[in-house]
């Protein structure tokens, strides 16, 4: 996210051209999750590795999985937001988003696959939603007039821009966290019947 401001920020000849990229990128990660969690609630259950009795001692901390054993592995919410991102950036700089995809892979990635959280094809399956999604949100040509009047309106109401700005920029590096502790509270709430 913070490449996102650093994109948002810098200032060169192209800056409203690079502004609606990342209004774009911002876009696709919305859509992104979205759609990685109904797929999600779609597919058959599959439980994470470090879950599975007969897989439990390849792992070094079962209990990193505390609270997991009813949501899905399949397919990985973080391989679809931060392959959707890292697209959105390579689409940006190629440079700086081959870095970042690096970055992504040792750093996200591979520690969800050695704590059993993921199995490859969840990051995998994952990985590839992201990276379509944001393909074809930046190449529909809707998403170039809704960023333009998004950046008509960062223009007009800047102060109000920004507080919404880092507030998604928040939600995206922390993978929602709050807002679908929120669902989740609103929901329960609504099945018992207030």
């Amino acid at each position: 996210m913070s490449l996102l401001w650093f994109f948002w920020m810098n200032k060169d000849k192209d800056l409203d051209e690079k502004r609606k990229k990342v209004i774009t990128v911002l876009i696709s990660c919305l859509i992104a999750i979205a759609f990685g969690r109904l797929l999600a609630r779609l597919l058959p259950f599959r439980q994470r590795p470090v879950l599975d009795s007969l897989l439990t001692f390849l792992y070094p901390d079962p209990h990193i999985a505390d609270g997991l054993h009813l949501k899905s592995s399949m397919s990985s919410d973080h391989a679809v937001m931060f392959l959707a991102l890292v697209t959105g950036i390579f689409l940006i700089s190629k440079r700086i988003g081959l870095i970042t995809f690096i970055y992504v892979s040792c750093f996200v990635f591979l520690p969800r696959i050695y704590l059993g959280l993921h199995y490859p094809t969840d990051i995998l399956v994952g990985g590839l939603l992201g990276v379509v999604i944001t393909l074809i949100i930046s190449n529909i040509r809707i998403t170039d007039q809704i960023s333009q009047r998004i950046l008509n309106f960062s223009t007009k109401y800047s102060e109000i821009f920004y507080v919404l700005f880092f507030w998604l920029s928040f939600q995206i590096g922390t993978m929602f966290d709050s807002s679908r502790a929120i669902e989740h509270y609103l929901l329960t709430l609504f099945l018992r019947g207030f």
